[in-house]
């Protein structure tokens, strides 16, 4: 049921899902059949829309029984069918999930967490997770939305002395994290001392991947009625007006997401 809910989701957003798979025809079926799943399954068992798409997995060679498994990932394709972005993992127990894909596309699905809210002297901090519940492998997505307030300019990373906005996560067995990718900040003049930093004047966004780790552990606690995973972390940052800056500043924040088996 919960398959068929997201799928309807991504549906009525105009999102279609087809997905390609090494399994013969008949396999597919069967799967397909037990999961009750709508969307289009195609076979590739000859391994030719893998190996043309160069994300063949070549820790396996020809004979091995899991040769032709791809490398898991989504391609986003407009109409035209052009492809205009792609989502790919090393390793095939690690996957995006659909809402996180659809977050970073500018498709976000119901069901992300409501966001929380925080204010300091210096901007109004939203915070919200792609996903309320995860299972083991799952890649999902931390939100950071970020609107200094009139006149502040929020330093962003570069070569200069000052504190650089930053989310920093607690990080431990259970987790694991992914680079987040800053926005390009503006040319700001520091009058007084006639500095010139990069800084965000305007909203922006931070979106920070995180996967729970697959092992034994993380297996068995979701296989537990009502397991959690809860986030910790400290946003960072320091902010300027034209004539001076203020402190560095942190907001400290957490997240509990549920955690349910993969399957």
């Amino acid at each position: 049921m919960e398959l068929q809910a997201r799928y309807a989701e991504l549906r009525n957003l105009g999102l279609g899902i087809a997905s390609v798979t090494y399994d013969p025809p008949a396999l597919i079926k069967k799967f397909a059949d037990e999961r009750k799943i709508e969307f289009p399954i195609l076979s590739d068992a000859d391994h030719a829309i893998v190996q043309r798409y160069g994300i063949l997995n070549r820790q396996y060679a020809p004979g091995d029984r899991n040769y032709g498994i791809p490398h898991p990932g989504t391609f986003i394709l407009n109409r035209d069918r052009r492809v205009l972005a792609r989502y790919f993992e090393e390793e095939y127990q690690y996957r995006n999930t659909a809402a996180s894909i659809a977050l970073k596309i500018g498709r976000p699905v119901p069901g992300m967490s409501t966001p929380s809210r925080h204010a300091t002297p210096d901007l109004d901090l939203a915070v919200f997770v792609s996903d309320q519940t995860v299972a083991p492998g799952h890649r999902f997505s931390v939100v950071l939305d970020i609107t200094p307030k009139p006149g502040m300019h929020v330093v962003a990373p570069g070569q200069h002395r000052y504190r650089a906005v930053a989310l920093r996560l607690d990080v431990n067995d259970t987790l694991r994290t992914y680079r987040v990718s800053y926005p390009q900040g503006t040319d700001f003049l520091l009058a007084p001392k006639n500095e010139r930093l990069p800084a965000y004047a305007q909203p922006f966004r931070l979106v920070q991947d995180l996967a729970i780790v697959v092992n034994d552990e993380t297996r068995q606690r979701a296989q537990k009625a009502g397991a959690t995973v809860t986030l910790k972390g400290v946003f960072e940052y320091q902010a300027c007006t034209e004539t001076a800056c203020s402190v560095p500043r942190e907001v400290p924040l957490s997240w509990t997401v549920g955690l349910k088996p993969l399957g």
